[in-house]
């Protein structure tokens, strides 16, 4: 049986990020990181996953002040480490 932290381990993105996109689409964690997997192996993935982490980041500004930080950190990570085009 894998566990969440297994499941957030395969799944090619950190907890933060993973946090903000179950956030932008109202999913739990665990469902948010069997879709990252699959999202990030697509050709526009990558692409997909930093707009969603932007929009989270913008968001938070005015509706999640707590995670700003995090998610902010997040998308920055996430860029440094993925191709974007």
């Amino acid at each position: 049986m894998l566990s969440l932290e297994d499941c957030i381990a395969f799944s090619g993105l950190t907890a933060e990020q993973l946090d903000a996109v179950a956030c932008h689409e109202h999913l739990p964690l665990i469902v948010v990181a069997e879709w990252a997997e699959t999202v990030l192996a697509a050709e526009d993935g990558c692409a997909k996953v930093a707009a969603i982490l932007a929009e989270e980041v913008e968001a938070a500004v005015i509706h999640h002040k707590d995670r700003l930080g995090d998610w902010a950190h997040g998308l920055e990570e996430f860029l440094r480490e993925h191709a974007v085009h």
